[in-house]
């Protein structure tokens, strides 16, 4: 992981007092810690505290030449610590900013500088956080309020996925809501609603009135990923959609192939409609092993959506092979005529041995549009049957890309935008952006056991 400075000098001891007025009597001096001088930090460092001797109320504030990459994670509080929000800096200038704290009416202010980025911005990795937005009706339903543990051992494996194709990125679980107070469950956030299920395809996207509440519900876009988690409502009987998910959006002067791209959002951190990413909580439970494969796996459900998030499209076309996903070194299929062949298959052998079961690479053989080869789907932006394993480089460039310089995506940019944004409620402002395509169906009723080879 390549390292970097930042430095933090504070010239004299801060002492702060009561905020309650002059009369420090009742109130010990507090001041800055000993060794909280100055602060080296690693690419990895995304918070620091400023500790205090004691406990005392304070307010703080950062100036214009910081405030979108070093500023208070909350503008006032009574604790023995000033937490602050840092943004690694992945550019090739240095730069600096002023932090002042202010309690009883004395202020300090502390000098903050981060030096240029040196290191292979390719080799940088990346520190999302995310926070589960659970929509659940029945408490005691744990396919729609599980707990926390599930979610930790979901975004762990995810991780792994990640991880094991070097896209250097890691989904942490947000730690602070907006109002920067300690969620009570880290990257959770528990919503009591009125109906079991609901309908993804309405809700995500939505400027509709009636989903209000869930729009306020959504955290900074620029510093944090909204996943909503609750039971879709299901169409048919034979088949279900897994996930949903808003792509990012790009702009005018760094614009991707297959993304929006405008200048409105730039200095925006909240939206007037549902933006992010939505799963179906209906199974959340379902899970894989090292022998079988799992076409609902919640796990790579998960880090399909993700990809989406961060600018990546289906490998496959709905389309008879129009569709493109602007990798050149994915496999592309007809989607349609893959799941007509596919069913049909599945269903005769069963018809003549109920008990069958299959290989992956007997289900998941697609025929790749470009080249009339055959190929065994293997990749995470791949649907239905695959083994949801793989991302290509040209996939991990695009992601790179859109973490790079969207600004509705969190992470450090090459490019400065406005962190500290509000929403677009109340204002002329709209993005007229279409909802997104939906992922496609899979079954749910008579499915074959897949092993792997």
């Amino acid at each position: 992981m390549i390292g970097r400075k930042f430095l933090v000098w504070v010239g004299l001891a801060l002492v702060l007092v009561n905020c309650g007025g002059d009369d420090t009597s009742s109130s010990p001096d507090v001041s800055v810690a000993a060794g909280q001088e100055s602060f080296t930090w690693g690419s990895d460092v995304r918070s620091q505290d400023i500790l205090l001797t004691g406990k005392g109320s304070w307010s703080v504030r950062s100036d214009a030449d910081c405030q979108n990459w070093c500023y208070p994670v909350k503008a006032s509080g009574n604790s023995s610590s000033v937490p602050l929000w840092v943004s690694p800096n992945i550019t090739n200038k240095a730069r600096s900013g002023k932090v002042t704290v202010t309690v009883g009416g004395r202020s300090q202010t502390i000098t903050v500088s981060q030096p240029a980025f040196s290191g292979d911005l390719d080799e940088y990795v990346y520190y999302l956080p995310v926070v589960f937005h659970v929509l659940y009706h029945d408490a005691k339903d744990e396919t729609q309020n599980a707990p926390q543990s599930q979610f930790t051992k979901i975004l762990t494996a995810v991780n792994k996925l990640y991880a094991d194709n070097h896209m250097n990125i890691v989904f942490e679980m947000a730690k602070y809501d907006d109002d920067g107070e300690l969620l009570d469950e880290p990257g959770i956030i528990r919503h009591q609603v009125s109906f079991d299920e609901l309908d993804a395809h309405d809700f995500l996207g939505s400027t509709d009135e009636k989903y209000d509440e869930y729009v306020d519900y959504q955290m900074n876009l620029k510093k944090c990923i909204n996943i909503f988690m609750f039971c879709f409502t299901q169409e048919d009987e034979e088949t279900t959609s897994l996930g949903l998910t808003t792509l990012p959006i790009v702009t005018n002067t760094h614009s991707l192939e297959g993304l929006y791209a405008t200048d409105k959002a730039n200095d925006y951190a909240y939206l007037d409609q549902v933006w992010g990413v939505c799963v179906n909580s209906a199974f959340i439970n379902e899970w894989q092993d090292d022998q079988h494969v799992n076409s609902k796996f919640i796990v790579a459900t998960l880090a399909h959506e993700l990809g989406h998030y961060l600018g990546l499209l289906h490998t496959f076309s709905e389309n008879e092979c129009e569709d493109d996903d602007y990798c050149d070194d994915t496999n592309n299929s007809d989607y349609n005529e893959y799941v007509e062949y596919i069913t049909n298959y599945i269903n005769k052998e069963l018809a003549l041995n109920p008990k069958r079961t299959f290989t992956i690479d007997e289900v998941a053989t697609r025929t790749d549009c470009k080249t009339g080869e055959e190929f065994v789907a293997k990749n995470i932006l791949d649907y239905a049957f695959t083994t949801s394993e793989e991302f290509t480089n040209d996939q991990f460039r695009r992601t790179r890309f859109v973490l790079e310089y969207s600004p509705l995506v969190p992470g450090p940019k090459l490019v400065d935008y406005n962190t500290t944004g509000k929403g677009m409620r109340g204002v002329s402002t709209t993005l007229n952006i279409k909802r997104p395509n939906p992922c496609p169906k899979v079954p749910v009723k008579q499915m074959p056991p897949v092993i792997k080879n």
